[in-house]
């Protein structure tokens, strides 16, 4: 029973898989209209946590109150009495159930993190503008589908060309999308983007989508699903490392880096200063010739997957090969001994042909090691996983000695997929010109 509304209502809940296997928390999307489009949101949702663009979260799904087979949703979702809806006006009232009862209840019987999104459509999406201007502290994200803005007159983009650049938020997220051509006008979304654009604090991130061919009812699967991925922007790269990992680069031979932008927002500098999103935007490649100054971040509308890709290479000077001690000594091929479970080690010389950029790359699992000329090159290390590894080194014409050791591995452990590859002038495709595999 809801003393805000006084009335029961109904609430549908929906939690991810694996869910009761462990106590991680997660954030909670709470979709209003909850008989209507949450079937539709939960599986958009599921394909694109399924597609790595999104976390696991928990679903809260609100459906409306019918009583005698009206539906109350122009009731609960509408900010004031309109003349052209009776039941018009329990925004707040619908604003205080979630606030004050429903949020809390989640909060106390499930694993969350606190952070909390909320999606409309039509009125529902009106609804969630309304919350961000009048309660910007509730939700997190809010994604709208084709919202009824000319609602009362366009009281809310009226409300939000008044208030809005007055409003402190938090990294707050808003993506509005919906119907191109003449529902742009009709539903006042070009008033609402004109607004925005001119006064939404910088602190508030949006983004606005026009879909071509679409009806009121189709435009929320796009809104949704793009809705989600900005919400998220970042997360996909939220692991992503700067190739090669390590390495050494000759100053006057600058070698190319590769830096997996795939849905992400990276930008990078070449002075050592810290990026900003003013700065030069990655292009998946990068030709660097002195590492060190080289500067790369990842950013997000949310600021929770900010974070620095490290580049890890230095500026040197060519590798000269193994100095062997005694012209009687005779060179060991490089050779290796293999068991059942894939582990063992690889050891002896390998022959360079001629100067140039040269490639270790490996999938390491705990405990694997390569050894090059008798320096340790690398190491597992336990922060990084099993992310695959990669060293690009000048060397010059000559037998240079390698020992790979891989361990005995658990079953989960990756293979190790160990190549040396050849490089023309290290900003080839090398990983087409391998040398030696394991």
């Amino acid at each position: 029973m809801s003393d805000a509304l006084h009335e029961k209502r109904e609430i549908n809940i929906y939690v991810p898989a694996g869910y009761t296997k462990d106590t991680a928390t997660y954030d909670v999307w709470y979709a209003v209209d909850g008989e209507w489009d949450t079937r539709l949101f939960t599986n958009i949702f599921n394909y694109v946590v399924a597609m790595g663009f999104a976390p696991p979260s928990i679903i809260v799904r609100v459906p409306n109150r019918y009583v005698n087979g009206f539906n109350l949703r122009d009731r609960d979702l509408t900010p004031t009495r309109w003349k052209d809806v009776d039941s018009s006006g329990g925004a707040d009232q619908f604003l205080d159930f979630f606030e004050k009862e429903l949020m809390p209840y989640i909060r106390k019987h499930y694993w969350t993190n606190g952070e909390s999104a909320l999606i409309g459509s039509s009125l529902g999406g009106m609804f969630a503008i309304y919350t961000l201007l009048k309660r910007p502290t509730l939700f997190h994200f809010y994604i709208t589908a084709d919202p009824a803005l000319f609602f009362d007159d366009n009281f809310v983009p009226c409300l939000a060309a008044k208030t809005i650049n007055q409003i402190q938020y938090s990294n707050t997220v808003l993506n509005i999308g919906g119907r191109s051509g003449a529902s742009y006008h009709y539903m006042v979304r070009d008033v609402m983007d004109s607004v925005l654009r001119k006064e939404a604090p910088a602190s508030l991130h949006w983004h606005s989508a026009l879909y071509d061919n679409e009806t009121h009812g189709s435009s929320v699967f796009k809104s949704t699903y793009d809705g989600i991925k900005f919400a998220y922007l970042g997360y996909a790269a939220r692991n992503a490392q700067v190739q090669p990992t390590g390495g050494i680069v000759v100053k006057d031979r600058p070698v190319r880096l590769f830096v997996p932008t795939d849905y992400a927002d990276m930008h990078y500098t070449s002075d050592g200063k810290e990026p900003t999103t003013m700065d030069t935007k990655v292009d998946e490649f990068l030709i660097v010739s002195e590492p060190e100054k080289i500067k790369v971040r990842s950013f997000s509308p949310s600021g929770r997957y900010d974070h620095d890709l490290p580049v890890k290479l230095r500026t040197g000077d060519y590798l000269s090969p193994k100095k062997i001690s005694s012209k009687k000594t005779v060179l060991k091929l490089l050779d290796s001994t293999f068991r059942p479970d894939g582990s063992g080690i690889m050891n002896g010389y390998v022959s360079i042909p001629k100067d140039g950029y040269y490639v270790l790359q490996l999938t390491p699992s705990e405990g694997t090691k390569i050894v090059f000329n008798d320096s340790l090159l690398l190491q597992a290390d336990a922060a990084m996983g099993h992310a695959r590894q990669t060293i690009i080194l000048p060397l010059r014409k000559g037998n240079y000695q390698l020992r790979v050791e891989h361990p005995s591995k658990n079953a989960s452990d990756p293979a190790l997929n160990f190549g040396f590859f050849s490089s023309v002038d290290g900003q080839d495709d090398w990983w087409k010109n391998r040398m030696i595999r394991w």
